[in-house]
């Protein structure tokens, strides 16, 4: 790939500025709300057993529908972006997941409300890899990671938001209120179509030159720094747009590490949502009350949203492959301590230890996935990485029911699912390179170079 162009690297340089702040603000919203709307099953799992009569593997399977409609939507809407825009993108699947996620409220019984969580889940899996798309494609190369792991993670405070709600409005509501809640990003839309950007690299790579320019312009007013005079002549077409799609992925000099990526978000995602989606029922189960499972996972989830941060600064100072591997050694560290715990004090430590280092790492690996792509497929090979990963949020939970219906004990369910974080340290080893404060076209050349 040849050097990228002078407003690439201008983008690359720039200081933290008023602009950055809006499109984190705006982003990170629809992260928060998108995490609220996939989070909530998990809430409403106890009451809901009780309700339709359902074994713990039918409600995995019910999970397990939502987690479905993720993996189709990271990547349809990976592939959908590359055409139309992030923007256009991020604005569909917020709707989509506003409208049918609070519909379930009203689902008559097991099966609508399976297909609606299918449905809300498309929207919600497409939400993440564009997010992660926009974002890296604005952000300075020396603080990219910190920007990406706060959108992305603020996926997690929607976590939290579940069960802030869940806990004030269930025990006197019922579980289906909680739904219908969902509804409120579609208020988002207005505000999304009048202040978030278009990706000035999408728009470049398209050739729409002049509309690019209008989006640098916006960055130069906010930012507050002298205006340039900017010309189509600043933009080097550097990648072909035609003819992408989902081999492209597997070109040569991206094969392997497409691989590397997608086997690490399927185990970690995998023992994430084994774990998370299962964590309020285990504790109901094992004699904590309804309300302080709830609590249990608010704390979780908060820790996640600062350990993804905190993993994000150490991943701009020292790069990413040892920021990730201390994670996955640390969260997988963090669930052997859950199978031995003791008392109440010791669980609240071991959740927000495997907050922090393990409910975290999809925010991390986020950065990875988002960078090492060309612009004309970055949000594809995001969004693809994405729904692998989905594979293991769908077959987690799935998993965690068949082995609590073999009989498994607390800490064998948790020793089970710490495997798949060690073995993620294992491939983040294997990672053909590393990267540390280059520019998007630098990552990208880095591996079709070698």
């Amino acid at each position: 790939m040849n050097a990228t162009t002078s407003v690439f690297d201008w983008l690359d340089g720039l200081k933290f500025n008023r602009f950055h702040r809006r499109l984190l603000i705006l982003t990170s919203l629809a992260s928060i709300f998108a995490g609220y709307n996939s989070q909530i099953i998990a809430y409403i799992v106890p009451s809901a057993l009780k309700e339709w009569q359902l074994t713990p593997v039918k409600a995995g399977t019910m999970i397990s529908y939502g987690f479905l409609g993720l993996m189709v939507g990271a990547a349809g809407f990976g592939l959908v972006s590359d055409r139309i825009g992030r923007k256009k993108s991020i604005m569909i699947v917020v709707a989509v997941f506003s409208v049918f996620n609070s519909a379930a409220y009203f689902a008559p019984n097991f099966g609508i409300f399976c297909l609606l969580r299918f449905l809300s889940g498309i929207g919600i899996g497409g939400t993440i890899p564009l997010i992660i798309t926009l974002v890296s494609e604005f952000a300075p190369a020396g603080v990219r990671a910190r920007f990406l792991t706060f959108a992305g993670g603020s996926f997690t405070i929607g976590w939290a938001l579940a069960g802030l709600f869940a806990m004030g409005l269930v025990p006197h509501f019922g579980w289906r209120i909680v739904l219908l809640i969902g509804i409120v990003p579609i208020f988002l839309l207005p505000t999304l179509q009048a202040y978030l950007p278009e990706s000035v690299r999408f728009l470049a790579m398209k050739k729409r030159y002049s509309d690019a320019i209008r989006e640098i312009q916006r960055v130069e007013r906010l930012a507050r720094i002298e205006s340039r005079t900017w010309r189509s002549d600043d933009f080097t077409q550097a990648d072909p747009v035609s003819n992408a799609g989902f081999r492209e992925v597997f070109r040569p000099g991206l094969r392997i590490m497409t691989l590397l990526v997608w086997c690490t978000y399927l185990f970690s995602m995998l023992a994430l949502y084994g774990l998370s989606t299962w964590l309020p029922a285990l504790l109901a189960n094992s004699g904590f009350s309804l309300v302080k499972s709830y609590s249990f996972g608010i704390v979780q989830s908060l820790g996640a949203f600062v350990g993804g941060y905190l993993l994000g600064c150490l991943m701009d100072a020292f790069g990413r492959k040892p920021g990730l591997c201390l994670s996955f050694f640390l969260g997988g560290l963090s669930l052997l301590l859950f199978s031995s715990v003791t008392s109440d004090l010791v669980l609240y430590i071991a959740g927000a230890a495997s907050g922090v280092f393990l409910v975290s790492i999809p925010a991390a690996l986020h950065v990875v996935a988002g960078e090492i792509y060309p612009t004309r497929i970055r949000s594809l090979g995001m969004g693809s990485a994405y729904a692998i990963g989905r594979v293991g949020s769908v077959t987690g939970p799935i998993l965690g029911g068949i082995i609590q219906m073999a009989g498994f004990s607390f800490s064998q369910f948790f020793l089970f699912f710490s495997v798949p974080s060690f073995l993620c340290v294992i491939l983040v080893a294997f990672y053909p390179v590393g990267v540390r404060n280059e520019g998007l076209e630098e990552v990208t050349a880095k591996l079709l170079n070698r």
